[in-house]
C-alpha cells in the first residue's frame, strides 16, 4: 500500500526575504533611473530603505511570534502524548498483573493429582 511521505519544507522563511530584497533592490534601480536630483534621489532611496526595514521587522516579529505559537503547541501535544503512553502503559501492567494473579490463585486451589 502506498503511503505518502511528506517531507518538511523550510523555505518559507528564505522566499519572504528574497521577495524583500528583491523589492528593495527593484525600488532602487527604479530611482535611479528617475529623473531626480542626485539629493532628491538619496533622500528618497534612503526613505524607502527605511519603509522596507520596518516592514521587514514587522513581518520577521509576526513570524516569530507564529513560530513560537507553533512550538508551543507542539510541546503540549508531546506532554499529551506521553501522558497517554504511561497511562496505558499502568493499565495494561496492572491487567496483565491481575490476570497473572488471577491464574495462580485459580491453579493453586485445585488438585492436579499429581504429587512432589
Amino acid at each position: 500500500m502506498y503511503e505518502p511521505h511528506y517531507e518538511e519544507e523550510s523555505g518559507g522563511g528564505s522566499f519572504v526575504i528574497g521577495l524583500l530584497c528583491g523589492a528593495a533592490l527593484g525600488a532602487a534601480v527604479g530611482l535611479m533611473f528617475a529623473p531626480k536630483a542626485g539629493s532628491e534621489l538619496r533622500q528618497t532611496l534612503l526613505d524607502s530603505t527605511g519603509d522596507i526595514r520596518k516592514k521587514a521587522g514587522d513581518v520577521y516579529g509576526q513570524a516569530t511570534q507564529t513560530v513560537n505559537e507553533y512550538v508551543s503547541k507542539s510541546k503540549d501535544a508531546v506532554e499529551r502524548g506521553k501522558q497517554a503512553f504511561d497511562s496505558a502503559r499502568k493499565n495494561a501492567t496492572t491487567s496483565a498483573t491481575e490476570a497473572y494473579n488471577a491464574g495462580r490463585s485459580e491453579f493453586s486451589g485445585t488438585s492436579s493429582g499429581v504429587q512432589s
